[in-house]
């Protein structure tokens, strides 16, 4: 299955690792990050814990897309 992984930020200023399908639905994500200790999207362990908060915040438009360069 192909999945789309990205960081996003909550109004707060936390980052957010997100995978979702190719459709949009949120599979899992892992958060809150720290903007200054962040790795490649690919080392993150996505689970659904908080995918109900995430798809709740996008609902808000609390959470924007952001491409920040990860901590290696």
């Amino acid at each position: 299955m192909n999945t789309i992984k990205g960081f996003w930020q909550h109004e707060n200023g936390k980052i957010y690792a997100v995978e979702s399908d190719t459709f949009g639905k949120i599979l899992g994500a892992v958060g809150p990050l720290e903007p200054d200790d962040l790795h490649g999207l690919e080392d993150y362990d996505y689970k659904p814990a908080i995918v109900d908060w995430i798809t709740d915040a996008l609902a808000q438009r609390k959470l924007h897309r952001v491409n920040p360069l990860p901590c290696v």
